[in-house]
């Protein structure tokens, strides 16, 4: 702790050597604190893991030293009155230099914050600017840059996610990872309105310009919640903290009635720190799609099997407007002390027009024998309301660097309501039938945390934290209908769902070596009532969740890590609701309450390895093993109630499934202008259990991949490329078929380099799809979907006030310290 006491020893001051006690206590008292952030000049993002250093002024000689955390912060301890000279350096970054005088009058320093530059290679008449890694491996996480990828300009968390090595979202904005559809996701590492509570997705309320990076993390530690199969990945928006006002505006217009415009504000003075943003998005949609249904029954009198084909094919547009608002302020309580409050409201409208025309024929053994035609026309309308209320308390302590507390309490309520009318018009009897379904849902989630993190030693430290959670949903749905009906679908639903939960995780290192070790202990309590017809269940469980990560640098270019998880994913409301939902005659869905919740073991071995200062490679191979793993059944029988033959779907605990593969993400700088970036996967898939009367055993080798190239022509002008393509995976009862896309997108700087022009065309091949084929006994199904994916657009973004973006010119090489400050 005393490492600044190393001073040159001046035989002049024999006083010293009679005085000496004296002389420790004076020390004591007049010892000074240097402390500060380092942030990149461009971004003004956090700069971690850079090294600060105190010198002192007259020969330079080391003084303390010390390293930023990941928020860039840095705290210089010890420090004996006088004049330094502070040096910060990190790879890709200029040297940064800056004198400080510490006194005995003014011993504590605050820097407050330092902007680093990036650094600048000169090759011939091209700049090339220091830049992020697109992939960084921390200890527990990966994180993605996605801030500069133009394919997802005018876009949506959901084109964002769709960048994310091993990620793709289908037509429905369901985001899977490595196959799986069970992921968490946070906003800002907070479940949110925008992520339905952390439990589903509506991502198309939260624009592409706010954000700033992804966290995907397959193992997390204890300090993490359990829920998640595959994992949880989080969305870190973009937060300003230039001094003074900072601001950036920004349009887009897409082809066929698309347009979004977005206006983000912040002002930075003093210890507040004020946040705020708005976005406005209105989306034109088209689609098509048919269905192919084959379903076989035995006739009950004849003793015959009896096969009945379902054909369908639909068309429609659905129409969207959302509107995003998100408002905060930061305030330094004191030097050590911050506090954080933000209000995230959103409100998304739709409607939606739908024709669908469908068949159905008794395929006999001779002549097949048409039993019915019918065209139905939907007209839907709905709104989805819901806001993220946070409070978050940060405190640290001078002179123990590492050790924090950390507290946060989150409401997010959650209400939405749609309708559907028809009109179905019987075609072989021209007879009509008027329905409408109405789907009214009221989620208030809340929760609770305390986080505190104490150092051991040089590089240890202690986490222990607890968190309690309470999701309420209230869910009603009334069908109504001109004809007689034989039962009635509406039902009304309530579900409680209370986790509470606590942990403790231990980190160190040793040499080159790093491990971290934890265990999260939690208790749910479930409570589901049917109150339409008054079935009830209860469940109560406690879970011990371990984790652990060895990471080894085998040099200052290479890091390998291993890491375990033990994982949950509970089954939600809808799944549990033991209603049977008859708004489709033919395709009948009933929840199932005795699910169980399935149990994930994951395992991953990591080698990272960079190539001088631009190109990167990182291969990750994983195995996990699911158990009582939950799935779609589908089964054909003979509906009791009105004697037809129909497909009755549920959810089940089927039995295993195992993945196990290997993802390689991998970027580099061709040459001065051409950049590439590219991930791929392969795994095998193995799903095997038993449902009703038959045997699940399916399995198959699953292929992603994505290729995204950089080129910049001019130092203002920017033309990029991304290729994305996933092959064949298997389900229980089926398989999703190939995607594939090309996206292509230019940017140009212009007005001194505060405005960008951006031209984004996705899907350029119109190539995209999303086909699914089922079967199982008597199923054989066959769904092709289209929505419209070829969509061009133009956009404008201007920044003003102090946000404005270093100009790229022509500058000598900065890479070496060459005595020019390298801060801003």
């Amino acid at each position: 702790m005393f490492k600044s006491l190393t001073r040159s020893w001046r035989p002049a001051l024999p006083l010293l050597f009679v005085l000496l006690g004296m002389a420790g206590v004076a020390r004591a008292q007049l010892a000074g604190t240097v402390r500060g952030t380092l942030l990149d000049a461009v971004s003004s993002q956090p700069v971690p893991f850079a090294n600060v250093v105190l010198l002192r002024a007259q020969d330079s000689s080391f003084v303390a030293g010390a390293q930023t955390t990941e928020a860039g912060a840095f705290v210089l301890e010890q420090v004996a009155p006088g004049n330094y000279t502070l040096r910060a350096t990190v790879l890709g970054y200029r040297a940064g230099r800056k004198q400080v005088s510490v006194t005995a009058a003014a011993p504590t320093v605050q820097l407050g914050t330092l902007r680093l530059r990036p650094t600048a290679t000169q090759l011939q008449d091209v700049v090339v600017q220091g830049e992020r890694q697109v992939v960084v491996n921390n200890l527990d996480k990966k994180v993605i840059n996605v801030s500069k990828d133009l394919t997802s300009v005018g876009g949506t968390a959901s084109d964002v996610l769709q960048n994310v090595p091993s990620v793709t979202v289908d037509q429905n904005g369901s985001v899977s990872l490595r196959g799986s559809s069970n992921v968490t996701i946070y906003i800002d590492g907070k479940p949110s309105g925008a992520a339905g509570g952390g439990r589903a997705t509506s991502l198309d309320q939260i624009p592409a310009s706010q954000i700033e990076s992804v966290e995907v993390i397959t193992n997390p530690s204890a300090r993490y919640d359990a829920e998640g199969a595959t994992g949880i990945m989080n969305i870190v928006l973009k937060k300003e903290r230039n001094e003074g006002w900072n601001g950036l505006a920004t349009v887009n217009v897409g082809t066929k009635d698309k347009y979004n415009t977005s206006l983000s504000l912040n002002y930075h003075k003093g210890k507040f720190n004020v946040f705020s943003s708005y976005d406005f998005r209105q989306d034109r949609r088209t689609g098509y799609g048919s269905l192919d249904q084959k379903t076989t029954t035995t006739n009950s009198t004849t003793g015959r099997a009896e096969t009945l084909q379902l054909l369908q094919n639909r068309s429609g547009v659905g129409y969207n407007t959302s509107h995003a608002v998100r408002v905060g302020v930061d305030y330094n309580l004191t030097p050590t002390q911050t506090l954080t409050f933000s209000v995230q409201p959103r409100l998304n409208r739709s409607s939606s027009i739908d024709d669908i025309l469908a068949r159905q024929t008794n395929l006999a053994e001779n002549t097949p024998v048409a039993l019915g035609t019918s065209n139905r026309y939907n007209n839907g309308a709905g709104h989805n309301r819901s806001a993220d209320l946070s409070l978050d308390y940060r405190r640290t302590w001078e002179g123990q660097k590492g050790r924090e507390l950390t507290a946060s309490a989150v409401y997010t309520p959650i209400s939405s309501r749609n309708t559907i009318g028809s009109r179905l018009y019987y075609l072989t009897d021209g007879s009509t039938t008027e329905q409408q379904q109405e789907f009214k849902n009221q989620v208030n989630q809340a929760s609770g945390q305390v986080d505190y993190v104490h150092p051991v030693g040089e590089k240890g430290r202690v986490e222990t934290g607890a968190k309690s959670v309470l999701r309420q949903y209230d869910n009603t749905y009334l069908f109504r209908s001109s004809a007689p009906l034989k039962f009635d679908p509406s039902n009304h639903f309530l579900y409680q769902e209370y986790i509470q939960a606590a942990y403790g995780n231990f980190s160190n290192a040793v040499g080159n070596l790093s491990y971290q070790a934890g265990l999260r202990v939690e208790q749910t309590n479930t409570h589901g009532n049917q109150l339409s017809t008054g079935e009830q269940f209860r469940r109560s469980y406690l879970n011990l969740f371990p984790s652990a990560v060895l990471t080894y640098d085998v040099s200052k270019e290479q890091q390998v890590r291993l890491s375990y998880s033990r994982r949950v994913q509970r089954p939600d409301q809808g799944e549990l609701n033991p209603f049977t939902d008859r708004s489709d005659q033919l395709n009948l869905r009933t929840g199932n309450p005795l699910l169980l919740p399935e149990y994930i073991h994951s395992l991953e071995l990591g080698n990272q390895r960079f190539f001088g200062a631009n190109s990167s490679v990182t291969a990750t191979a994983f195995y996990s093993l699911e158990t009582q793993t939950i799935k779609d059944f589908r089964q054909v029988l003979i509906d009791p109630l009105t004697g037809n033959q129909v497909t009755s779907s549920t959810r089940l605990n089927l039995g295993d499934e195992t993945n196990y593969g290997l993802e390689l993400v991998g970027s580099t700088t061709l040459t001065p202008i051409w950049k590439l970036n590219a991930n791929a996967s392969g795994f095998r898939r193995i799903i095997k259990g038993s449902g009703p009367s038959t045997d699940i055993n399916n399995s198959n080798f699953v292929y992603t991949a994505r290729l995204n190239t950089t080129v910049s022509p001019t130092k203002k002008l920017d033309f990029q490329v991304s290729v994305n393509y996933r092959s064949p995976v298997v389900t229980a009862q089926g398989r999703r078929q190939t995607a594939f896309n090309t996206d292509f997108a230019a940017k140009q700087t212009v007005l001194k380099d505060r405005g960008t022009i951006s031209l984004r065309v996705s899907d350029v091949f119109n190539t995209l799809r999303f086909n699914f084929d089922a079967y199982g006994p008597g199923l054989d199904a066959v769904s092709r979907n289209k929505r419209e994916s070829r969509i061009a657009f133009l956009g404008f973004t201007y920044r003003f006030g102090n946000s404005k973006q270093e100009p790229q010119r022509k500058r000598p090489d900065h890479t070496q310290d060459s005595g020019g400050s390298g801060f801003e």
